[in-house]
């Protein structure tokens, strides 16, 4: 049986609709803030502190947006989450993330964005109707 790995990746939206997204040094490709769910953190806490660790923004309030697995070579079981902030003092984790931009869903769409981050189109061109449903999980 193929271990799933938990993962949080975060929404985070600007004052202006726009979509924060993060270019992976090793790769050049782009996706969404986020990362691998530690063992004794939930999807929730995981999101903080990969912003925090990633972005420098502080963000302590996240909604579940959809839950998605995608089944590669691995299976990734990938929580999205929102939230939304004001700030724009990003700094990002040089070891990690060469470049930053906002980007809307028709802009992250043309993007030459990570194999593994088509899953956070869908979820910012229909968050409003994601936002809406009632999650049973």
């Amino acid at each position: 049986m193929t271990e799933k790995i938990p993962v949080a990746k975060v929404l985070i939206q600007n004052n202006e609709g726009e979509f924060l997204v993060v270019k992976e040094r090793e790769s050049g490709k782009w996706e969404l803030p986020g990362g691998i769910i530690e063992d004794d953190e939930n999807r929730f806490e995981a999101a903080e502190r990969e912003v925090r660790e990633e972005t420098g923004l502080e963000i302590e309030s996240f909604e579940d947006v959809v839950r998605i697995e995608v089944e590669d070579e691995k299976c990734v079981n990938c929580w999205i989450v929102f939230t939304e902030t004001d700030s724009t003092a990003v700094e990002l984790h040089e070891r990690e993330l060469s470049e930053y931009r906002w980007a809307t869903s028709a802009e992250y769409r043309e993007m030459n964005w990570h194999a593994d981050a088509g899953y956070g189109l869908p979820a910012m061109v229909f968050l409003d109707e994601y936002l809406e449903k009632e999650k049973k999980y």
